[in-house]
């Protein structure tokens, strides 16, 4: 029966939820969270449509269950266990919802995953992923914007994301930068294409069509909301009201793409060779080829303890984590540098649930930086390092005092060693501060937080302590705007070794009873 093949598939999917029910919950929170991501909402019941749609095609192959499939599904597990003890979401979502067409080929056949190759791709949408692209997006809002305003005739002063009309100020923020737009639209238009259309190429053409035009479509937006703020003296579409234009407009814009797609639609889907050799012939049986139920057994109760081992092995290896404290004082003068009462600034980046805050100040040659110091033990969903709210400011301008012009990467000498780091211009009422700021795990730098979580799973797989650190430094950018990198790349090279040290007093044990055994 068509509708049993239906309920074999949705079986699979509600099996693997329930077995990994943490990291199913942890994304339905996020859609529930984040509107950028609230279209998850949609994706299953979407994916579910379209298997409905195929379930004539399935109904006609038979069950052989891919015994290769298994090891497939060990290595997505592994990698959800991976991203399990770093508390990475991301990953363990991914994970996830790779073992869907890995456990469908373990119970059912690699036939059903070629049938649903497209539903099973289209899955990955409920992933929330992308934010890394945020301020990429936000820099060429800004960038048009800025230049359509120009054209206009409209004077502007610019400085990163933030810029000064006659009329008044404005800013390009995280919701300025049209990613939930764009998701929204690449979700729906593979959803749309895949329905109207047969080729592949016309498909992929369609997705990229409307991707472009809802990038540029927002960027319309925001030239519109300020121009609209501009013309009516700030009456209209400086407030939320300028969200539901926003909002307004791309809808249009996105409804006469669609309608536009239309005209090239392909009513009559032409045979392939895959679904020829997947229908069987009229003389045929169904079921011809079809494993024995013995076969069927050993193949579920295979893949459900392949699936199974994973979460027992998440919770059997929570252990309690070797905690380190340190304070101020611990952070030892290097260099010429010495300790200051006076704060540089008031600032401090916003991160997520630290166990402990280190900040000191220090001071040479006239010139004041500030260190401040993100303690982070064993990740966890409530404070990790890696988090995705830890960052300079609070999201979409919510600290009025404070706000990001700009953001980047430098380059800094970490105990002799070049590494990269992240850097930020955040403008003040009174002053400019340039931060740079980076990750420290097991003893090691880095601006990625990939790696970073990676140095916190190997740290944990040495033995080592899982202590790390979101570290950030920063000073006063006055005057001439190379000072303030050349102060920072000093003292980073010269005081570098002793936040580390005090970073890891037990390395530092170490390299001193080291030190000693030379002596002798």
């Amino acid at each position: 029966m068509p509708e049993r093949a239906f309920a074999w598939v949705a079986v699979v999917v509600v099996a693997l939820a329930a077995i990994f029910w943490r990291t199913s919950a942890s994304l339905v929170a996020t859609w529930d969270a984040s509107g950028t991501y609230s279209h998850g909402f949609l994706i299953v019941p979407a994916f579910l449509w379209l298997v409905w749609t195929r379930r004539q095609v399935l109904s006609r192959l038979p069950v052989r269950p891919s015994w290769w499939a298994l090891p497939v599904l060990a290595v997505t597990g592994a990698i959800w266990l991976a991203a399990q003890w770093t508390s990475l979401a991301l990953p363990a979502q991914f994970a996830l919802v790779a073992m869907v067409p890995a456990a469908t080929a373990a119970t059912l056949g690699a036939a059903w995953v070629r049938a649903l190759l497209f539903p099973f791709a289209f899955l990955f949408f409920a992933v929330p992923f992308g934010e890394s692209w945020v301020p990429v997006l936000m820099d060429w809002t800004a960038d048009f914007t800025v230049a359509a305003l120009k054209l206009s005739g409209v004077p502007v002063y610019r400085d990163g994301l933030h810029f000064d009309i006659p009329s008044g100020k404005w800013s390009v923020v995280d919701s300025c930068s049209g990613i939930r737009y764009l998701f929204a639209c690449l979700s729906v238009s593979s959803l749309y294409s895949w329905t109207i259309y047969r080729g592949t190429a016309r498909r992929l053409l369609f997705i990229g069509c409307a991707l472009v035009i809802a990038i540029v479509a927002n960027w319309i937006r925001a030239y519109g909301i300020v121009m609209l703020g501009h013309l009516s003296n700030n009456q209209i579409a400086t407030g939320a009201d300028h969200l539901v234009y926003g909002g307004l407009f791309f809808g249009i814009i996105m409804a006469l793409v669609f309608a536009l797609g239309a005209v090239w639609r392909e009513d009559h889907a032409r045979p392939t060779a895959s679904s020829a050799a997947d229908a069987p012939a009229e003389n045929e049986s169904p079921v011809r080829g079809a494993a024995t139920m013995p076969r069927r057994v050993a193949a579920v109760f295979a893949t459900v303890m392949t699936l199974l081992v994973w979460p027992t092995l998440s919770s059997g290896s929570m252990r309690d984590a070797q905690r380190v404290s340190i304070a101020a004082s611990d952070i030892r003068p290097s260099g010429g540098w010495t300790p200051v009462a006076e704060p540089v600034s008031s600032w401090q980046p916003r991160l997520n649930n630290p166990v402990a805050v280190i900040t000191q100040s220090f001071e040479k040659d006239s010139r004041r930086v500030g260190v401040h110091l993100g303690l982070f033990e064993r990740p966890t969903p409530e404070s990790k390092l890696t988090s995705g709210l830890n960052r300079l400011l609070e999201p979409d301008g919510l600290n009025p005092q404070w706000k990001l012009a700009r953001q980047g990467t430098a380059q800094a000498r970490w105990a002799g060693e070049a590494v990269d780091v992240r850097t930020g211009v955040l403008v003040g009422s009174e002053r400019r501060l340039l931060v740079w700021h980076w990750y420290w795990a097991d003893g090691e730098v880095t601006a990625s937080p990939g790696r970073a979580a990676m140095l916190q799973m190997l740290a944990r797989l040495r033995g080592h302590s899982e202590t790390s650190a979101w570290v950030s430094v920063y000073t006063t950018e006055e005057g001439d705007t190379h000072v303030a990198p050349r102060v920072l790349e000093r003292f980073v090279a010269e005081m570098s070794t002793s936040i580390g040290l005090a970073l890891q007093p037990v390395g530092a044990a170490r390299l001193q009873a080291a030190a000693d055994q030379d002596r002798r």
